[in-house]
Parts: C-alpha cells; structure tokens; sequence
C-alpha cells in the first residue's frame, strides 16, 4: 500500500491537506480532551474544557475564561515539525494547493504555508472589537488578568471558534470547495466521522483519500488508504 500512494503523491498536481488535532500533538500540543488532562482540569477549575473554551463563558465570565485561556492553552504552544516541513516544500514544489486546518494552533504559518483555510481560526489572531486592532500571545499572556485593548480599553477577543458559536459558513464553504477541487486528499490526524470534516470532504469525488493517524478511529472507513502510528514518520514514507 505505501508504493501505491508514494506513487499516487508524486503524480498529484492538486493536494490538498487536512490537519486535525493529532498532528498537533506530534508536535508537543496539548489534547485538552486526552482522559488524563481532562479530568485535571475538570478538578482545579470544577468545570470542563467545553465550558471554559465556551462563548457563554467568554461572554459573561472573561477572567475565568483568561486565566484558563493563558495558562492551560498560550502557555503550551506547539512548534511545527517535519511534517508541516513537508507540506511546505510540497507547497514550494506547486503540488500543495490548500491547507485546511481543523485546529487552533497555527502550525501551518509558523511554517510558511500560505494556501490555507483555518476553519477554527487561530490563537495567533487577537483584536479589539471596537478598534479592531491586533494583538500578539505575548501581549496576552504579559496581561495581568483580562487582556485589554491599548487604545480602546476593550476585552480583546481572540479570534477562535468558541463552543456554542456558530461555524464561519464562508471557510468552511472555501474549505468544502478546496477539497471538491483536489485530485488527492491527505488528512492528518483528523477524525473522517466528525460532521465538520465530512461537510469539507463530502463533495470530492476522487479515490485518493489518504489518512495518517496514531490509531484506528471508526470514521476511517471513509479512507481509500490509512496509515497508523507516527504521522511524522509515515508521511516521510510516503513523501520523501
């Protein structure tokens, strides 16, 4: 099977690459969902990751939702590795036409990738919303408690997907048209059963859906091929 899709890469002109939480792992990221993790947060701040990273949080609770924000999230930025390398130089080769990021942490433009579509938006991405002026991590995390607007004064609002919000139906329209256009789809540690990625995925109709993924998950069957264990190093197989 890694023949067939290394040969399938090398002769795709129109890749298009998903990123989902695993790869953000790979490369030091924290899962705030991970069994272990989950249960400590849930006993130092007596309520779930889905509750503090939640827009009804944000919105009537703003220094609970910061001091969980800066501390459990900024504080343990990850840095891309080999595989966002790889997707950059299929990117500088022309082959990579798109990135389409299902997480938060910015790993593709810490990596130069500049095709890409953050569905979830970015942690890299702070403004006021009054001024709407922007504002890097580390202005956020040198603020005492709420971080505020220079200027305005305003609670600056990091521009991520809180639960309960709505999706942004033009990203995930552009994602959903990327995917339609591609001749090969790479998913790396994304969940193929989740709605979001089926909604991006559901119009392709190639048969090079490839996935890299650390386990098996039930939502693989949509895979035309997949791959198990370090993404890193099973994508270098297949690339390189």
């Amino acid at each position: 099977m890694l023949k067939t899709v290394r040969k399938i890469i090398r002769q795709s002109n129109h890749i298009v690459f998903l990123t989902g939480l695993g790869s953000v792992v790979e490369c030091g990221g924290r899962d705030l969902w991970d069994s272990d993790l989950f249960y400590s947060i849930e006993k130092e701040y007596k309520m779930c990751p889905e509750q503090l990273l939640s827009a009804g949080e944000f919105s009537s609770r703003k220094e609970r939702f910061y001091e969980f924000y800066k501390k459990e999230v900024l504080t343990y930025l990850p840095k891309p590795d080999e595989t966002y390398e790889i997707m950059k130089f299929l990117e500088d080769e022309e082959r990579l036409q798109s990135v389409v990021s299902f997480n938060i942490f910015g790993l593709e433009k810490l990596a130069g990738i500049h095709n890409l579509v953050e569905v979830a938006g970015s942690v890299y991405d702070n403004y006021c919303p009054k001024c709407l002026k922007t504002f890097d991590v580390p202005y956020l995390l040198a603020s005492r408690s709420i971080p505020e607007c220079d200027e305005c004064k305003k609670a600056l609002r990091p521009n991520i997907r809180l639960l309960g919000e709505r999706v942004d139906n033009d990203l995930y329209t552009k994602a959903a048209i990327e995917c339609y256009k591609a001749d090969t789809i790479i998913v790396l540690g994304a969940d193929l059963g989740s709605s979001k990625v089926q909604y991006v995925t559901g119009h392709y109709k190639g048969e090079n859906l490839i996935l890299f993924s650390k386990e098996e998950k039930y939502g693989d069957r949509f895979a035309d091929y997949a791959f198990y264990g370090s993404i890193k190093e099973n994508l270098k197989k297949a690339v390189l």
